[in-house]
């Protein structure tokens, strides 16, 4: 007899469990405006040339950078369309002897910036992107003889990125991201060394980890 009360309490349970649908995770909505923070470090590839005498004092720096960012995504079906600005204060720099040795040339990248666009695509909460656009940074190309800085220029500069990340929400608002970018700012003039003039190809390879919210 308490068997068959325990069957007629169990059997209406059961039945309510398998009548109420299972809860799945959704979907990450991307599309909104949002804003965050990153990390990373960069190296930076220098080709200094004189314009007298054709002499070279090419060489490579590397150091870290942070900063901010801000962007919009529009989602439609899987992809997602966007853009992005950011600016980060960097510690890039580098040097190697000049053509006199008695003098180094060296390379200090105070900031860079873009201002691009990003094309994604999306399996739920983890977005792969690739983005390119415009690049903007901030250079001084100095001389030292040991003594002090004998010669140097500050420009910003302008030329295009081109890189590709991939972010992951882990939350309706939040996301983290890891991004890899080139940039490549051409050929600059600069004068230095006591007014010798020299032209900078500047190119750079960062990495970056950061952070986004979602508004």
């Amino acid at each position: 007899m308490s068997a068959v009360i325990l069957a007629a309490m169990v059997t209406p349970a059961a039945a309510a469990d398998m009548s109420t649908p299972l809860s799945v995770p959704t979907a990450s909505d991307w599309t909104g405006f949002y804003v965050g923070g990153h990390l990373g470090g960069g190296r930076s590839i220098i080709d200094w040339t004189y314009d007298v005498g054709g002499t070279t004092a090419d060489h490579k720096g590397d150091g870290v950078l942070g900063g901010a960012q801000l962007g919009y995504n529009l989602q439609s079906g899987n992809w997602v369309f966007g853009g992005e600005a950011d600016i980060s204060a960097s510690g890039i720099d580098g040097d190697t002897d000049c053509p006199n040795p008695a003098f180094t040339c060296s390379s200090d990248t105070k900031w860079l910036s873009t201002v691009r666009g990003r094309l994604g695509y999306t399996f739920d909460n983890l977005l792969i992107y690739g983005t390119g656009g415009l690049g903007i940074g901030r250079f001084e190309m100095s001389t030292n003889n040991g003594a002090g800085t004998s010669g140097s220029t500050t420009k910003t500069d302008t030329g295009w990125v081109a890189g590709a990340g991939v972010e992951y929400a882990f939350s309706p608002r939040w996301s983290v991201k890891a991004e890899y970018m080139y940039y490549d700012f051409g050929s600059t003039s600069y004068e230095v060394d006591n007014g010798l003039d020299v032209n900078v190809d500047s190119r750079f390879h960062t990495g970056k980890i950061g952070v986004n919210f979602k508004f």
